[in-house]
């Protein structure tokens, strides 16, 4: 800690190792994941609780298609545990190009949110984000029926 802030990598540790000790209650938790992309933008945001809200273009119609439901607050658990083992908060830009759209993975404990936040072209390259983007769609593609059809690149 500088200066009373945490950085956004150590906040991203801190809250996800506070909600998976339990110093964290489960509804001041979320992890938010938003991709842009050519194929059109999808968002995600899954609540300690196990609520979640869904939004995606990237449909076999293009049409915008929106969910929300609950989910087992174990499958947040698992993902959060997933984001921790990855070391998320380790992940960086691989060129200093600006690479156009964004993709991110926001990690809120209470009234705080933080970011990583990479370029959607190298998402793949980048083991620690990949690990996690690639649980956030699983649940993604199991919550929609397979509606939802973001690959993450």
């Amino acid at each position: 800690m500088v200066g009373g802030t945490r950085s956004q990598g150590d906040g991203v540790e801190h809250a996800l190792k506070g909600y998976l000790d339990g110093r964290l209650a489960p509804a001041q938790f979320a992890i938010r994941y938003v991709i842009q992309g050519p194929s059109g933008t999808t968002e995600a945001r899954f609540a300690g609780t196990g609520e979640y809200r869904l939004s995606s273009t990237v449909t076999a119609d293009h049409r915008p298609r929106s969910f929300i439901g609950r989910m087992g607050p174990h499958d947040v658990r698992e993902l959060a545990l997933v984001a921790l083992r990855a070391g998320l908060w380790r992940a960086a830009h691989v060129g200093s190009v600006d690479g156009g759209a964004e993709t991110r993975i926001d990690v809120t404990a209470g009234e705080q949110t933080f970011s990583v936040v990479l370029w959607t072209s190298e998402t793949a390259e980048v083991r620690s984000f990949d690990q996690v983007q690639q649980r956030i769609l699983r649940l993604v593609h199991r919550l929609t029926g397979g509606a939802v059809q973001e690959v993450g690149r």
